[in-house]
């Protein structure tokens, strides 16, 4: 029996050594972890330090603060600094200001200035602004600047005084000075507009460019009557010219118009010619012979259109017709000849 409590004793001993050995070992391994990891963190920090700095910690509302963030650092070291957007902290940003560099021996120094504001009373806080750094074997880590308190307060209301009514706005005499672009600009408006118009009357009044062309040694109307015949001989819309035909049948009839009335109808449409026939001795039978011609000739060269053989002669003869009744009276004898 005293055997065997003996022997579990030795066993209680001999785990209980195995457990502080443990415990050594344990405790050894924390400390060099703590060793491996936060002495770099302690290095670090002796080798860059980042501070925050404000003018003042009470401000008005809706006045500026301003801030400025410094962080120096070793060469070894590469600073990214905050990117600072809308906010510093709880405050509204309201300009972000240049960086300033300075470099001394073995550090450098960045200078980060802002403004803030607030618009609200209370207390406010400006940071913490963090920094981004890497080391010279690119191992990554960051900073935090301070954090400022800034106590915003709003104009001090004496409510035991009576409200007073809003004044109503000055009113301020205007000088000349004030007026000169306006009227200058008024003036360059009414010489812009003149100009304008001068312009638009010029080219509406302006004549239009007269062509002068050969006048033929016979009377218009034997010239015509010649010429016509020239066109029934060359037999055109037979060989299925009819274009050609009607063109030159229509061409001959405007510069009829010309040489008998010096009427430029070589250069008018149809319509222009319908417009302005009344201004001319043009009547009755006449006038119908001629707009059918040009109508039927228009149809022909713009429309495509293919008229009868019959038509093609018709109108030849109100060609004719045409040239009979608006001849003068002293050459209808002679005309008749032809």
């Amino acid at each position: 029996m005293r055997q065997s409590i003996n022997r579990s004793l030795r066993i209680i001993q001999y785990f209980r050594h195995l457990i502080a050995i443990g415990k050594r070992v344990a405790c050894i391994g924390f400390i060099a972890y703590i060793i491996a990891f936060v002495q770099p963190a302690v290095v670090s920090a002796q080798e860059i330090s980042a501070a925050l700095k404000a003018d003042s910690s009470d401000l008005l509302i809706g006045d500026y603060l301003h801030v400025r963030l410094t962080v120096r650092f070793s060469k070894d070291l590469t600073v990214t600094m905050p990117l600072a957007k809308d906010t510093v902290g709880t405050m509204e940003l309201v300009k972000l200001m240049k960086t300033d560099t300075a470099v001394d021996e073995n550090f450098i120094t960045y200078s980060q200035a802002y403004i803030l504001s607030a618009y609200d009373s209370g207390l406010y806080r400006a940071g913490p602004q963090k920094v981004l750094f890497k080391n010279k074997d690119g191992i990554a880590d960051s900073l935090f600047s301070d954090t400022l308190l800034i106590h915003v307060t709003t104009i001090p209301v004496d409510t035991a005084k009576a409200f007073k009514a809003i004044k109503e706005p000055l009113s301020v005499a205007y000088s000349l000075s004030e007026f000169i672009p306006l009227i200058i600009a008024g003036l360059l408006l009414i010489a812009l507009l003149l100009v304008l118009f001068y312009f638009y009357r010029r080219r509406k009044n302006r004549k239009p460019v007269v062509v002068e062309r050969a006048r033929p040694k016979d009377p218009p109307h034997i010239w015509a009557r010649k010429e016509l015949k020239k066109l029934e001989e060359e037999k055109l819309w037979q060989q299925d010219e009819i274009k050609k035909y009607y063109s030159r049948l229509t061409d001959i009839l405007r510069l009829y118009l010309e040489y008998r009335y010096g009427w430029l109808a070589l250069e008018s449409t149809t319509e222009k010619i319908r417009e302005d026939i009344s201004q001319y001795t043009i009547h009755g039978e006449a006038k119908d012979d001629l707009l059918n011609i040009l109508q039927e000739g228009d149809l022909v060269k713009f429309a495509k259109s293919v008229p009868l053989p019959e038509l093609n002669s018709k109108l030849m003869e109100k060609a004719y017709r045409f040239i009979d009744l608006t001849a003068v009276n002293e050459s209808r004898e002679s005309n008749t000849n032809v």
